[in-house]
């Protein structure tokens, strides 16, 4: 039963009439939507703009927003603008602030949205929070810099994330935050981030458990996100060694932290599953990318790809538990072909998750 409307390439746009049997609209806007549960247990809130700085519509009050990032100062932001798009690129600012702004005025309004998403996560009422910041549509034109910008959204999180609001019957008895994002590179299915307030050995511990679980269940399309992975990184790996002529990040760290960033996750990915990239030849990363045919895919891992430590930082998570706005937060990172194929077993998993690190 799909309880959102998405569109072809995942980005959310609204629920349907089915999910509002049980939840009621807190907070509707161009950016994003929030609705609570009937019994105030859960809230689901889902981004609708795009997460990059240069891709929004200012006329209508569609903001390029990062809601995964902090809100910049004045200065920040405009210095941002300037930089763009070549900030892109180089990561400047876009690992760190929420979004660029061209004047004071266009600051205040976007300061404003970001500051409005947030009062609906901080807060002293129990409650389970449902959160996709990147499940916004990216409109931006490809280019030189950024060649695939749908790959930018977490395509089909808002709809795995409204399944488990919706059938998660327990009570809240405090506070907690779980924050679904997706991705393309090789890994386990799920990706636990703590944020850096959660103990890693539950963590671990837990995803041992998980596998044990869902083991069996996640192969059934293992072959389909492999071909997937195979066609997409090895299409990334050729644009960036066409247009940088190297694949070694070291390289890459000088000219392209983008560019470096996507070739350490593949290489971080293969190592999960034994391969070892140590000369980074277009060759020897088509040799490893097939060696994953053999092997079965992994359920969950553990602050491994995305631990979410940065993000808990700049957010000022740990600051927010001490003063009692929230008990605990979760990133789930998961793999795109999955969340479009097996939104049901995802959804199963991550309400498992929740039961086990929440209550």
């Amino acid at each position: 039963m799909k309880l959102v409307y998405e569109d072809e390439y995942g980005a959310y746009s609204g629920v349907r009439p089915e999910f509002l049997k049980n939840f009621k609209l807190k907070e509707k806007n161009p950016n994003f939507e929030v609705y609570d549960s009937k019994d105030n247990n859960n809230r689901f809130i889902a981004v609708k703009s795009s997460r990059l700085p240069d891709d929004q519509d200012l006329t209508e009050g569609k903001y390029g927003i990062d809601f995964h990032r902090a809100k910049p100062e004045p200065k920040e932001a405009l210095q941002y603008k300037n930089e763009l798009p070549q900030a892109l690129e180089i990561r400047k600012w876009l690992n760190d602030i929420a979004f660029a702004a061209a004047t004071s005025e266009e600051y205040d309004r976007k300061a404003s949205v970001w500051d409005n998403f947030y009062s609906f996560i901080w807060d002293l009422m129990p409650q389970t929070v449902w959160v996709t910041p990147h499940s916004g549509s990216v409109a931006r034109a490809p280019d030189e810099i950024l060649p695939y910008p749908k790959s930018e959204m977490d395509a089909f999180t808002a709809g795995v994330a409204a399944s488990s609001a919706f059938n998660n019957r327990n009570k809240a008895l405090k506070r907690s935050m779980i924050s679904i994002h997706s991705h393309n590179w090789v890994g386990a299915v799920l990706d636990l981030g703590g944020f850096g307030i959660i103990d890693e050995q539950k963590l671990d511990a837990f995803a041992k458990k998980m596998e044990m679980k869902y083991h069996e269940r996640a192969q059934t399309i293992a072959d389909e996100f492999k071909h997937d992975f195979f066609d997409r990184s090895i299409k990334w790996l050729d644009f960036i060694k066409n247009k940088r002529g190297t694949l070694n990040p070291q390289d890459l760290n000088h000219t392209s932290k983008t560019y470096r960033s996507i070739v350490e996750n593949i290489v971080k990915g293969l190592r999960l599953y034994g391969q070892e990239i140590k000369e980074y030849t277009s060759e020897e990363f088509k040799v490893a990318i097939k060696s994953l045919n053999k092997m079965e895919m992994q359920v969950i891992s553990s602050n491994y790809l995305f631990p979410a430590k940065h993000v808990g930082k700049i957010l000022g998570v740990s600051e927010k538990i001490e003063h009692g706005m929230l008990h605990s937060a979760l990133q789930i990172e998961c793999l795109k072909v999955y969340l479009a194929k097996e939104p049901e077993l995802i959804a199963n998993i991550i309400l498992d998750v929740k039961n086990e690190l929440f209550g």
